[in-house]
Formats: structure tokens, C-alpha cells, sequence
């Protein structure tokens, strides 16, 4: 299994993506094929000792992607960056799944452009894991921000197979994202969007609120791209609130630091589970081979943990369902 990764791409680049791609490579099995800059790259494995025994380096100029760029010309004005020829390598064959922790919207485009949809997808998807307790799917995450029902109904298929199949949750319950659990409420996007789920063959539990969410309601929910980056954005603002009051509250005084030292085990844990690292990346679901979106800001932790995902993604023959599922329609 060999995974491309994007070295050039994200806030933290490329010292922690080379970092993080060849601990991945050696702690899970994997191969990688590091692209960016090799005198870089090569310069960051030898001040750091990294093992070179699964890696492979593949040059391109000193000229990422970032985040001011506009998403929609990247791949033509920037077409020998790290990014777009990465996506290249994948669409070649060259590799089993691609990360990057670049500009979602230059990524999304380019594997829509480059590595193509799986044919009767009507619209690829950002499937996001909420660093909340229990492993919980938002589709769309922020891909689309104009959808119609029939997307809405598509990404749910999609996070319900992914949920199966790759993290393997059994018969995992969808949500409709919603202001009010009533079937009525809502936009006609929604109310409509509704009636197909309910219609479906889905495991379908009906509308969630936000509330529900951090709750562990439902496994996957499901909403427009714009909505969906929105809920992300604040579960993660919230889970790093969490834990930085948790910090100030046990650092307050004699008595408090005593007491955290009965709790540590259980704070360790609450940490872990609202770490995004943790999770990794989010995968664009619908995309014929696997590309997976590192945080931006991901460390070397994260960018290993997206190997394993990535790894696994792959191994799971999850874009064959896609396909299978598509050509029922």
C-alpha cells in the first residue's frame, strides 16, 4: 500500500508532514511517496535521523498551494505544485490514496478535476469526523454549498457506507441536520430532503438539532456543505475551549492541582477524545480513488494518523460500494 502525500501543503509544512507521513509509513505499514520539494524534504530527514526505508521522494518546485489561493484556478496556475501533482501520481496509479493538509477548496476542485468522480456520483462530499466522545460523521463537511435533495440523499448513503465499512460502526443511525425534530420544519431543502430519507432504505432516525450532535444521537449527519463546516468548525472550537478551562480550572490553586491528580486518568482521556489529531483527516467521499484533508494546522501526529486512515480507507474496497451503490440509481 502506498500512499502519496502532499509535503508542501499546510500550515506546518513540510517539516511536520514529512515528519508525520514516514512515522505513519513505519507505524502502520505503509509505503509513502513524499512530494514536494526534495532538497527540502531530504534535508528535514537528515537533521531529524528519519528512517528512509519506506520512502520514496518525487520533486516539484518550491511553489505550494496556499490558502489565499483561489480554488478554482489552482490547478491550472499551479499546476506543478505538490498538490496537483499528487493528485496526478493518484489519477496515474501511482499511489493507492493521496493526503494533503492544503486549501480544502484547491484539494476538493482538483480531485473532482484530476482524479474524477466515481461515474453516477452526482456530487463527491468532505465526510468529517466531530472530535466529540464517539466517532461521529458530518456530510457534507464543506464541499457544497448549493445541494438539492437528491445530494443530500446521495451523502447519506455514502457516510452510512463509510461508517460500515471503514469505521466500522454496525447499522449506524443518520441524521437529518435541522432546526426542530417536527418533519415540517426546516427550508424546503430540508423538508424535502426529509421525506427521501424517510422513504429510503436508510437507517433513518429523522431531524437532529445541534444539540443532539455532541450527544452521540445519531452516527452520521447529514446537511449542506455551509452548514456543515459551520457545525465542524465549532465543535472544534468548543472541545479546544473544553480542555483549555479544564487546564485553567486545575491549575487555579493548591487544592485544585491535589484534585486533578485524582482525575488525570479520566482528563487524559477526555483530551484524547476531543483531540482532532486523533481522527486524522476527513476523506472526500465519492472521489474514484481515495483523497483524504489533513487539518490545516496538522502535526506530525495528526499527518500519521491520516496514513492509517488513509491506509484503510483503501484496503476496505469502499470505492467499489460507492460505485455498486451509484449504479442503482
Amino acid at each position: 500500500m502506498k500512499i502519496i502525500v502532499d509535503c508542501m501543503s499546510g500550515d506546518n509544512a513540510p517539516e511536520a508532514i514529512v515528519e508525520g507521513a514516514i512515522a505513519g509509513a513505519n507505524a502502520h505499514n505503509a509505503d509513502v511517496l513524499l512530494v514536494g520539494d526534495e532538497n527540502a524534504i531530504r534535508k528535514i530527514i537528515r537533521e531529524k535521523g528519519l528512517p528512509e526505508l519506506r520512502v520514496s521522494i518525487y520533486h516539484t518546485p518550491d511553489d505550494p498551494v496556499t490558502m489565499e489561493d483561489d480554488p478554482s484556478a489552482v490547478m491550472k496556475e499551479k499546476k506543478d505544485s505538490s498538490m496537483a501533482v499528487s493528485l496526478r501520481l493518484l489519477a496515474e496509479g501511482k499511489g493507492d490514496a493521496v493526503v494533503s493538509a492544503g486549501n480544502t477548496g484547491a484539494l476538493f476542485t482538483g480531485a473532482t478535476l484530476i482524479v474524477r468522480r466515481i461515474k453516477g456520483i452526482r456530487r463527491a462530499a468532505i465526510g468529517a469526523i466531530v472530535p466529540l466522545g464517539k466517532p461521529i460523521l458530518i456530510v457534507d463537511a464543506g464541499a457544497n454549498v448549493d445541494v438539492l435533495p437528491e445530494h443530500l440523499v446521495d451523502f447519506a448513503h455514502m457516510g452510512e457506507l463509510y461508517m460500515k465499512k471503514v469505521a466500522m460502526v454496525k447499522n449506524p443511525k443518520v441524521g437529518l441536520l435541522n432546526n426542530g425534530e417536527e418533519e415540517h420544519k426546516g427550508t424546503e431543502l430540508y423538508v424535502a430532503t426529509h421525506k427521501l430519507l424517510k422513504d429510503s432504505d436508510i437507517n433513518f432516525i429523522g431531524n437532529v438539532e445541534g444539540k443532539d450532535v455532541p450527544a452521540g444521537v445519531a452516527d452520521i449527519v447529514v446537511c449542506d456543505g455551509f452548514t456543515g463546516n459551520i457545525l465542524l468548525k465549532t465543535c472544534e472550537g468548543f472541545g479546544r475551549f473544553i480542555k483549555s478551562t479544564l487546564s485553567d480550572l486545575f491549575k487555579k490553586n493548591a487544592k485544585t492541582k491535589v484534585g486533578a491528580l485524582f482525575v488525570m486518568d479520566s482528563i487524559k482521556d477526555l483530551k484524547k477524545k476531543m483531540d482532532p489529531s486523533e481522527h486524522g483527516g476527513a476523506p472526500f467521499l465519492g472521489i474514484s480513488k481515495p483523497v483524504f484533508k489533513a487539518h490545516g494546522s496538522s502535526d506530525a501526529k495528526s499527518i500519521s494518523r491520516c496514513i492509517l486512515q488513509a491506509k484503510n480507507y483503501a484496503r476496505s474496497g469502499i470505492i467499489n460500494d460507492f460505485a455498486e451503490l451509484a449504479s442503482k440509481k
